[in-house]
């Protein structure tokens, strides 16, 4: 009987090892299939978008591991029944682990050859790059060698010390030295890890350089803008309150905060004008719905019917004359924010007028930079892969991030070898739908007039005046002594 428990025990570990070994190739494979250079848009739910051949070859691996676990079942049942052993499972199970222990090495050393690419960053290209880098293979090599002694031991212990007869196992309950000795070391490893992340991050993050070009970074759901200093040197003033579809980042420019006023009052009269007209178009919506409701127009147009009963209902509960209070409370609100602002000289002081909104970020190497990063809508995540940057974005919430580029562009290219390679800014925080489109570009270029021809190149918030243009003489006409005829302005 002891036998028998023993191999159904048996039979019951073989089943694990087989299900723990398709669960770590499964991600394997996974990656094998989606390793692309290109990053695809989501698709629409549809089962036509489907890869039934992968999910094939997961339901064909699923059937072989319960038909090979019934193998064993049917062994174990076959002792039980006949007293005699089928399979030695104790010898069995010794080599399947030797078996999974060579298999798992092998998958990851194949990954890290064939698909290591897709998930190593690669090389540094800021100052203090390369110190991260020190500090993450210092810490993969700590973990590695970890990792290797313990699965190591954990495997030749299961091969050598397996259940024979006549052996009984020995329970070690406690030694002082070991104990010591697995708290201390790790102890140590630990805390050098730590307090050197601590320190390098400090130094990044502890205050910014003084002799940093600041650059303005807004995000949005999905994009990036960047923001530079008119000749002016200053970064005019900004609040959330200001945004609008001609001022995406709120800048405190007058002209563009009285045409938001102008709409924003237009909306509340037109808001006013439904709370008022309410109770009418609460009937109207009902009658069309019953005359729509009639015949085969429910079926025939189903979106125009689901349109038509879900302002019906909203209109009888009350909730679309609240939705409309609500919508005017806000836009009141905002109203009253501004002109609150609007009396302040600090605010509006027009030194935001030659700022220079951008779509690009053009750096110059070797050259100090803070970016200070604005969010508009939800938490994003500024991430400089090549620049080991990054830094949460949240709206409300004021966040920077300080590094040096130590290569340009084209030297980026030239050691890769690849023409078409690019720096980009991503957004590292899943944000929504479109979360895997944004990015803006970083060029590093290697001399400042390199960069004061692009800057020269981005137009400024607000156009400055055009001069007068002369006439073909070069004088005013008030002084070129030329005599017009009367003329008739017809309107």
């Amino acid at each position: 009987m002891k036998n028998n428990h023993l191999s159904g025990i048996a039979a019951t570990s073989i089943k694990k090892v087989f299900s723990a070994m398709v669960l770590l190739a499964l991600p394997f494979f996974a990656i094998a299939q989606s390793a692309s250079d290109v990053i695809q848009p989501p698709k629409e739910f549809s089962l036509a978008n489907w890869d039934w051949e992968f999910i094939s070859y997961c339901v064909l691996c699923v059937l072989l591991i319960l038909i090979v676990a019934r193998a064993f079942d049917i062994g174990s049942l076959t002792e039980k029944i006949t007293g005699k052993k089928v399979v030695n499972w104790n010898s069995t199970n010794r080599w399947v682990a030797i078996i999974f222990l060579v298999a798992s090495v092998a998958g990851i050393w194949y990954e890290m050859i064939y698909h290591g690419k897709y998930v190593m960053i690669g090389d540094s290209y800021s100052e203090h790059g390369e110190t991260i880098d020190s500090m993450f293979n210092w810490t993969f090599g700590f973990t590695f060698v970890v990792f290797a002694i313990t699965e190591g031991l954990l495997f030749y212990f299961m091969f050598k010390y397996r259940y024979r007869d006549g052996q009984k196992a020995l329970y070690y309950f406690h030694n002082n030295k070991l104990e010591l000795a697995w708290t201390i070391v790790p102890a140590i490893v630990l805390t050098f890890l730590v307090l050197r992340g601590f320190n390098t991050w400090s130094k990044i993050t502890s205050e910014k350089p003084k002799d940093a070009q600041e650059i303005e970074v807004f995000a949005y759901q999905f994009g990036w803008k960047a923001r530079y200093a008119g000749a002016d040197n200053q970064f005019g003033q900004s609040h959330f309150t200001f945004i609008s579809g001609k001022n995406p980042l709120g800048l405190a420019v007058q002209e563009h905060v009285d045409s938001l006023i102008s709409d924003l009052k237009k909306d509340t009269a037109l808001l006013n004008m439904q709370i008022a007209s309410a109770d009418d178009s609460a009937k109207a919506w009902k009658a069309d719905f019953v005359k729509f409701n009639t015949g085969s127009n429910a079926t025939a147009y189903p979106a125009v019917f689901k349109d038509l009963k879900t302002k019906m209902e909203d209109a009888e509960s009350g909730s679309y004359v609240r939705q409309l209070k609500k919508d005017l409370r806000r836009k009141n609100t905002t109203i009253t924010r501004i002109n609150t602002l609007r009396k302040n000289d600090k605010v509006f002081n027009n030194t935001g007028n030659d700022d220079k909104i951008t779509t690009e970020i053009v750096l110059v190497k070797g050259k100090s930079y803070t970016f200070n990063f604005r969010a508009r809508d939800v938490i994003h995540s500024a991430w400089f892969p090549d620049f080991r940057g990054q830094m949460n974005v949240v709206p409300g919430m004021a966040t920077w991030f300080s590094f040096v580029p130590n290569k340009t562009t084209e030297e980026a290219r030239a050691e890769k070898n690849n023409k078409d390679f690019e720096f980009y800014l991503y957004c590292n925080k899943i944000c929504g739908g479109a979360h895997y489109n944004m990015k803006i570009k970083i060029t590093v270029v290697g001399s400042e007039a390199e960069y004061n021809t692009w800057l020269a190149t981005q137009i400024p918030f607000v156009a400055p005046p055009a001069a007068p243009a002369p006439n073909e003489e070069g004088t005013d006409k008030k002084d070129s002594g030329i005599v017009k005829p009367n003329t008739v302005t017809i309107r």
